[in-house]
């Protein structure tokens, strides 16, 4: 995506190190998705809507709906906000208006239509299947519009204060949440089929896929998670108001802006934390799997996972390693320190001199792989979010003469993975991704580096929320050196000796689930050991993951 402004200043963002901080301490997986970008509207951001198709955004900011495309602000409507949703198929944009009781039906940047709607509506949601909107219509119940006109109401049989509204765009199942009895609703074909009792928030989201529905509840500081008709899990999170799902990646993201926090949610439990000033509710794009977050600082903040490395969309970290044969094989992490089965992900892999594992660099939301041929081209392997590939590109030609290739995370903080590369003379270099899977101009980021063995990107080693890189020396010492968030570095420190004894380094992320980058290591007898990073620059006692890896020639 263009960015309109690709850093918001200091001065904008609350930067919450006492939350990252509080968060490594415990079960939370820092280094996943990030803030990429910041979209500026110059004003209070408090709703947002996304085209998918036209790649079009909708900010809702003190009085006006900004129309962005691409990031970059193309004109404003004459529309309060307090919710929107975009038909896909129409394109048409459905805003509820807080500064009156109406809804208003925009074409492009035209208001063709508003619609009364009752006293105290808080919330609508499309169906994209029905083209139907329901609005959270407070006392009355739930609205129903179709086309320009208002065409039912269903009323609750508590009663209450319907406060947020969700369509399941499979099933067309309507959720209402009731906030003053702390209940959800499920509406089949227009009649209340089931109320769950559930303390419900600001908004409601489901995943279409999995039938999951999110219900933040702000003060039990709990997502409780309703499938079946009933509550199956139960989420801690501190005060809880907006949820969005990614239905493709079954990702959830719920903003606390008291907190001024974005959790991610994969499964029963947050796996990440994003911290920015008081985020409002998101959306998901669904093709790229960027989720936009309005903020009062007067911009949306991009949410993305330039680092990733889950091939599954499982929510956890993934190995890949070749065999002698050219076979390459998938080790899917079970989140704590094992595997699920592994299998074969590709063949003819032996005529790549170097395949590295450095993230989403195509910012399609996927894992992906870089590999260097003998004949120095440089290709990228789109994964495809379950374990496989998308057809490969050529983006790049005259790698031969690099005698290492790392995958550095975003190293130079533009929300794009980065590539270092060695060259003959000990020269380090950083070729900055540009998000399409090519590179802005490369840049000199060190030298004298013809002495390590091995260089890795390690993902944050230092709890400073920037990546780092690890690199073996020829002595066997272990240096880590930390990346400054902007292309350089801080002072490298050592984090180990006696590693010469190791045939192959690598760090995947958070292989335990501890919220800590690890480090996997086999040694000359084929025993993988994994030693979990230790939360001081070291590593905890080792604990042996695999045997009979000394048949694989690569791993990443």
């Amino acid at each position: 995506m263009r960015r309109y402004l690709a850093r918001i200043g200091i001065a904008l963002v609350i930067a919450l190190t006492f939350v990252a901080a509080a968060a490594r301490g415990g079960s939370l997986a820092m280094a996943a998705p990030e803030v990429s970008d910041w979209i500026g509207v110059g004003d209070s951001a408090s709703a947002v809507a996304y085209d998918q198709t036209t790649r079009t955004l909708f900010v809702g900011a003190d009085g006006a709906i900004s129309v962005l495309k691409d990031g970059v602000p193309m004109s404003k409507i004459a529309v309060a906000a307090k919710s929107m949703a975009v038909n896909p198929v129409t394109h048409t944009v459905y805003a509820l208006e807080s500064t009156r009781n109406a809804v208003a039906v925009i074409d492009g940047t035209t208001v063709t239509a508003t619609i009364p709607i009752p006293e105290g509506s808080q919330d609508l949601a499309l169906d994209p299947g029905t083209g139907k909107i329901y609005i959270a219509s407070g006392m009355v119940g739930v609205t129903v519009i179709e086309g320009d006109k208002v065409t039912g109401t269903i009323a609750l049989k508590d009663e209450g204060y319907v406060w947020s509204i969700a369509v399941d765009s499979s099933t067309h199942a309507v959720y209402a949440g009731n906030y003053s009895k702390a209940t959800v609703s499920v509406i089949v074909d227009g009649a209340v089929t089931k109320t769950i009792p559930a303390a419900s928030g600001w908004s409601i989201a489901v995943d279409s896929v999995t039938h999951d529905v999110y219900v933040p509840g702000e003060f039990n500081k709990k997502v409780l998670v309703i499938n079946g008709g009933a509550v199956v899990r139960a989420i801690d999170v501190p005060f809880p108001r907006d949820v969005a799902v990614d239905s493709s990646t079954h990702t959830a993201y719920v903003a606390s802006p008291d907190l001024h926090t974005v959790s991610v949610i994969h499964g029963s439990a947050v796996s990440s934390l994003v911290s920015f000033h008081k985020p409002g509710r998101p959306v998901v794009d669904p093709v790229s799997h960027s989720v936009y977050v309005p903020s009062p600082v007067g911009a949306v903040a991009v949410i993305r996972d330039p680092s990733n490395r889950d091939f599954t969309s499982d929510g956890r970290i993934d190995v890949l390693a070749r065999d002698g044969n050219g076979g390459l094989w998938l080790y899917p992490s079970n989140g704590s320190g094992g595997w699920f089965a592994s299998g074969r992900v590709g063949q003819g892999w032996n005529s790549m001199t170097a395949i590295i594992a450095g993230g989403d660099f195509n910012t399609d939301g996927r894992a992906d792989v870089l590999a260097c041929d003998s004949a120095g081209l440089l290709w990228l392997y789109p994964g495809d979010g379950d374990g496989g590939w998308l057809p490969r590109f050529q983006v790049g030609q005259g790698w031969q003469s690099m005698t290492a290739l790392a995958g550095a995370g975003d190293f130079d903080g533009d929300g794009f993975p980065d590539v270092l590369a060695r060259d003959p003379g000990g020269d380090l270099w950083l070729y900055p991704g540009n998000g399409t899977g090519g590179w802005f101009p490369r840049s000199k980021v060190g030298q004298q580096w013809n002495g390590m063995t091995t260089i890795l990107g390690a993902g944050d080693l230092n709890a400073d929320e920037e990546p780092d890189v690890l690199a073996r020396d020829s002595a066997g010492l272990l240096w880590v050196y930390p990346g400054d968030g902007a292309g350089g570095w801080l002072p490298r420190f050592q984090s180990g000796q006696g590693w010469n004894v190791m045939s192959a380094i690598m760090v995947p992320g958070d292989f335990t689930g501890d919220g800590r980058p690890d480090l996997l290591a086999r040694d000359s007898t084929g025993i993988l050991w994994l030693y979990p990073e230790a939360g001081d620059y070291g590593w905890m006692p080792r604990i042996q993951v695999g045997q009979g890896w000394n048949v694989m020639n690569a791993i990443i």
